[in-house]
Formats: structure tokens, sequence, C-alpha cells
């Protein structure tokens, strides 16, 4: 029998949240999607008649999203995209919101129900053009050949025309993105970005030896400080929100050196670097080689996850914020094009340090990447740490 979403929401508003939980999925895995959307668009409704911002409307409509996310097919999506976004429209928690869905349903649904549902125009649907750029990016994170769909091409073309901040982005995975791309065989649950703890760990290569031999080979090697704040902004991209919402610390530096370093001796070099998180007194950074693609996963990882407190960026303002982090890392002028920066990524020797000093809070959040220039004579050091 079919009931009133209004009535019964009105009847389990004060039950167990698993138990409304529990009805939420059990109705959209049975299909009736319309319920559930139905539902979904009764808790925004009342939020915001008893003008409350409680958790049982905010748990309610995550539910309502997540479950609809997960459950593919054009007629799920449909409903999807009939629910509110957000039970405060506009201003920062409407922004959050989209970026959070257009992640749930590049991850949960098929591109050609997401081209025909989303971006065709279905009746019905009337979703943001925001919302439609972040899916775009998701997309594209996910793996989805974008360009073979001529309606996800068109928008993405639309996009470049408007000048969209993220129409900077290509619509497919870069050479330096390989380490996102799924392997053969992955399981189901394959996600390129690594656990919070991860990333506050170092490398996967072995620590970097420092030997008289190093020291003596790059004694003329003399660095000195030449940090700009317009690049280190731009090399804290990819955690500024740890800064801006949280308890988080940003340090972003650059050096010179008349000669030039040998990737062979940058440990040697990197000890003697004036860093603010390795101060000089303390014993110096154990440093592990890196890959290219090893970094920028570091570092989208933590563009797209939240910081101690606050949301992260999600994935497409997230892979913006990651190759910002890069091109300031590298040295590319601020206007360069993506494959202008990617080129020189390809170019650069990477490092990454373990946050080891009394700079860093040590919980989960932290990270400390380190890159030699292409020609050797410009390092910079980007590391970053939150705590709760």
């Amino acid at each position: 029998m079919q009931c009133d979403p209004a009535r019964r929401l009105e009847r389990l508003k004060d039950a167990d949240s698993s138990a409304l939980g529990q009805q939420i999925r059990h109705r959209a895995l049975s299909g009736d999607f319309e319920w559930v959307a139905q539902f979904g668009a009764e808790v925004v409704r009342q939020a915001a008649d008893e003008g409350e911002d409680g958790s049982v409307h905010f748990f309610l409509l995550d539910r309502v999203q997540t479950t609809l996310a997960a459950v593919p097919g054009a007629q799920s999506l449909g409903a999807l995209m009939r629910v509110p976004v957000s039970l405060w429209p506009g201003g920062a928690a409407q922004v959050t919101a989209e970026r959070r869905l257009a992640q749930l349903v590049a991850e949960g649904h098929r591109a050609e129900d997401i081209a025909a549902v989303v971006y065709g125009e279905k009746p019905g649907i009337a979703v943001s053009h925001e919302f439609k750029a972040c899916l775009l990016q998701e997309l594209v994170l996910e793996g989805v050949p974008v360009a073979e769909y001529p309606v996800l091409r068109s928008f993405g073309e639309a996009l470049v025309n408007e000048e969209h901040p993220l129409a900077v982005l290509p619509l497919h995975l870069l050479p330096a993105e390989r380490g996102l791309r799924r392997p053969p065989q992955a399981p189901h649950d394959w996600t390129w970005a690594l656990p919070p703890a991860t990333v506050a760990k170092h490398s996967d290569q072995p620590e970097l030896q420092v030997s008289p031999q190093m020291r003596r080979r790059s004694a003329e090697v003399d660095p000195v400080e030449t940090t700009v704040a317009e690049v280190a902004e731009a090399m804290g991209a990819a955690v500024r929100h740890w800064r801006e919402q949280s308890n988080g610390l940003v340090a972003a530096q650059e050096f010179w050196s008349v000669a030039a370093v040998s990737p062979d001796d940058f440990a040697a070099v990197f000890e003697r670097l004036p860093l603010t998180p390795w101060p000089q007194e303390e014993a110096p950074a154990r440093l592990h080689p890196a890959s290219s693609d090893r970094v920028l996963q570091v570092l989208l990882t933590a563009a797209v996850r939240g910081p101690a407190y606050g949301p992260g960026l999600y994935g497409a303002y997230g892979r913006l914020a990651a190759w910002r982090s890069l091109g300031g890392l590298v040295g590319a002028p601020a206007d360069a094009l993506i494959a202008h920066t990617a080129a020189l990524v390809e170019q650069t020797h990477w490092f990454i340090a373990d946050p080891s000093s009394d700079w860093f809070c040590q919980v989960i959040w932290d990270l400390a990447v380190a890159a030699l220039r292409p020609g050797g004579q410009e390092i910079a050091v980007l590391a970053a740490t939150d705590t709760d």
C-alpha cells in the first residue's frame, strides 16, 4: 500500500534514525523511487517551514540522496534530480551540497544515464548549471570518456566559451594523472583517493640516505629563499581549506641556487634548507623519492577530503586546486595552460618528506612534498598540517 511521504515523515520523525534509513532503502531497492523523491522534498519543505537545521532533517536528506545515488538507472537518477539539493538554498551550504552530490552521482550512475537525464534536459529535471559543471569533471575523474558523449562534449565546450573556472581542466585524464586510472580487475569499491592516514605517511619508496660523498658533491650549492607570495598561495591551493576552515597550517617556500642541484644529491641539499616545518635545531627531515603521479594523488586527496573541520572541495574543484598547487610547485606562470603545467610536472624531480617534526600535528592531516624544478636551480617545498 502506498503511503503519503508527508504522513510517513510525521509518524517517523521522532523514531530511531536507523528505522528511517531502512524505510528509505527498502523503498529505493523495491523501485519506488518516486516515493523516495517525494519523501526527500517533504524533508526539505518541513525544515524550511519549521526554520530548523537540525540533525534529523539533515540525516534524512542525506540518506535519500546517498540511497538514490547508489541505485543505478535512469529512473532512480531522475528521482534524485527532483530532490532539492540542500536544506539551505543559496550560499556556502548550497555550494558544498552540489559538489558532494555531483561526486555521488558520478560514482553511482552510468555515464549514458547521466548524459540523458542530467544534460539531456529531461522534463521535470531542473539542476543548476554549476552542478552540471562539477558533475562533468567528476565523470572525468571516474575515467569516463566524456568526449564520446556529444551532449557532455557540447556542455564542456560551453564552459570554455563562458570562461567557467573548471573549463581550464581537460575533459580527459592527463599522463600525470595515471595514478587515478582504475587498474584492470580492480574491485568495485576501488578508489584513487588515499586514506587520510596514508597522506600523512611517507612515500612508498625507501628513505634517501645522505652520505658524506653527497654532502661533498653538493658543498657549492648554497640555496637562498626567494619565496613570492603569489606563488606560495598557488602552491597551497590544495590545502587552503585546511587553514581557512579548520586549524590548519600551511608552509610554502621557494629557493634558488647559482649551482644546479643534482637529483642524486638533493637529500643533502634539502637537509640544509631553512624550512619552516623543520627548524635547524631539529633533526633533518627524512626524505623519499616520489613519482609525479604519486604527488598529484596526495595533493588531490588532500583537496578532495575535508580537513579536521569543514568540508573538502570534492572532485571537480579538488582537481582544479591540485593542479594549481602543482603549477606553483613547478614554477609555471599563473596563466599557464594545464597542458604546460603537466609537461613541467613530468620534468620535475619529486620527493615526499616524513611529517616528523614538532611543527606537524601528526594526527592524519599532514603532508610535505618537495620539487626540484627542471634545470636544478630552483626548489619548492609545500608542507601542511591540521588537527581537531
